[in-house]
């Protein structure tokens, strides 16, 4: 029997999903980093022999797509073609986790993707050409993310004291607590050293306190420039369907909800994700 596998591999961790030939899931593994930006190819080499071990397999009988992080640059894909090779993989796909993204969205179908999780950047696949739009980091970019929302909460907080203007107490409250600082000038500190992570995590309080006006300015600013971005990858790719990935667009929020309201009046379809990423990274196989 020939098996298959489907690749996960993220910056953090990877994830992989076996299957038969019939593409029922036989078993799921969780392994280190893949990104090469990151790890090593020696680190990345040993995930995928921890992969085989785990599912007691020989390489001989796997076929195997990726889709990894950073695999969005030619010579990191090589590198993972030749890490693949060079475990005796004869049969390997191999892009980038954005566009296994898209085929789990999509499946084979054309069509795009917005990401606003920590950060955020868009996708679109067309006559199997890759469109990016977006993407830039959190400092020339990341519009419409949870670390656009929570950032922006805390300029409203200093924006106050210049202009001598009251700030929601509650709002004060809940920023302190979450940070674990006593006053605006810890806060400030706070600002300063931590990363892109930690500050997207105000965004829960924008989130849920969206009867203040400052909350509601600052949503209705991340779903404008959200739906800037599709309306940017609709423009080089004439598509006309957009799927959502990230805590900030997949879960129920308020942004989420009015995103959806404002594509459906520029008649832009939502499809709901079909299938995992594993599933998606085994649509990278040639049939």
């Amino acid at each position: 029997m020939e098996y298959i596998l489907g690749v996960d591999g993220g910056g953090t961790k990877t994830t992989a999903t076996l299957y038969n030939d019939k593409m029922e899931v036989l078993g799921h593994f969780l392994g280190g980093p893949m990104n090469l930006q990151v790890v090593s190819g020696d680190k990345v080499k040993e995930v995928f022999e921890n992969m085989l071990n785990h599912f007691n397999l020989e390489v001989k009988s796997v076929k195997i797509g990726v889709g990894a992080a950073g695999a969005g640059r030619l010579e990191d894909v090589e590198k993972l073609k030749s890490i693949l090779k060079d475990i005796g993989f004869k049969k390997y796909s191999v892009s980038s986790d954005a566009h296994i993204g898209l085929l789990a969205i999509h499946g084979k179908s054309d069509g795009m993707m917005i990401i606003s999780g920590t950060g955020s950047i868009g996708f679109a696949v067309k006559d199997s050409i890759l469109y990016r739009k977006g993407g830039w980091g959190h400092i020339l970019g990341d519009e419409g993310s949870g670390y656009f929302i929570g950032l922006s909460l805390g300029k409203k907080l200093f924006q106050s004291f210049d202009r001598d203007e009251n700030f929601p107490e509650k709002l004060l409250q809940e920023i302190l607590k979450l940070t674990n600082t006593k006053d605006s000038g810890e806060f400030l500190k706070w600002i300063y050293k931590n990363d892109k992570g930690e500050i997207a995590k105000l965004s829960s309080i924008v989130l849920k306190n969206t009867d203040y006006r400052m909350c509601q300015e600052i949503i209705e600013k991340a779903v404008e420039d959200l739906k800037d971005l599709v309306l940017h990858l609709k423009k080089v790719t004439n598509l006309n369907s957009v799927g959502f990935v990230g805590g900030i667009i997949e879960n129920e929020t308020i942004v989420r909800k009015k995103l959806l309201f404002e594509l459906k009046k520029l008649s832009i379809e939502f499809v709901e994700r079909k299938y995992t990423n594993e599933y998606g990274a085994t649509l990278l196989l040639e049939d």
